[in-house]
């Protein structure tokens, strides 16, 4: 079985998320989003909380390919990818395990905890919006990886999350319960 999953904080999940989803449905069996708690390399906490950014999710995402799995969600300690990678396998033995990426994820994949474990046990999707930058990258690995080239998605949590902070918009409790989001 192919199984792609794509780990994020997701803090809101937007339509970049959703194109990237949608493009990737094409390609797998399965589709595993893995909202985190807190990314170990930040150092803020999400806005939303684990609960809310799961609503979010379950919300924009309802293919029956997709599944929300809660395992970094629920750890109680700083969750690392290669851990993440560790329970897909163990769920899922025998699977064909695919990680989905953005290039600003890629740039900092060096820095990544248990990175030669990581790149040994999975395929790597990037999703890139900054050709130049990326086609000298591309030539320099030595891993599985595949780039989707020239991903014209402008947007980022970060932007919609300053939006809603400058309209003075930061309670989205009751949209979640109301699923106008």
């Amino acid at each position: 079985m192919k199984i792609f999953f794509f780990g994020g904080t997701f803090d809101p999940p937007h339509n970049g998320h959703q194109a990237i989803v949608n493009y990737c449905l094409e390609k797998c069996d399965k589709l595993i989003l893995v909202p985190n708690k807190k990314s170990p390399h930040k150092i803020n906490h999400p806005n939303a909380s684990s609960r809310q950014r799961k609503k979010m999710l379950s919300i924009l995402f309802t293919h029956n390919k997709i599944n929300i799995c809660e395992f970094e969600l629920k750890s109680a300690f700083d969750n690392y990818t290669y851990l993440t990678i560790d329970y897909l396998k163990k769920k899922y033995k025998s699977s064909d395990l695919t990680m989905i990426i953005g290039n600003d994820q890629l740039l900092s994949l060096k820095n990544w905890k248990n990175i030669n474990y990581l790149l040994s046990e999975v395929k790597i999707l990037c999703f890139n919006r900054f050709v130049s930058k990326n086609l000298e990258l591309k030539k320099s690995l030595k891993y599985n990886l595949e780039f989707v080239e020239n991903f014209k998605i402008n947007i980022s949590s970060e932007m919609i999350r300053e939006n809603i902070l400058s309209k003075s918009f930061v309670n989205i409790e009751p949209m979640l319960d109301k699923k106008i989001i």
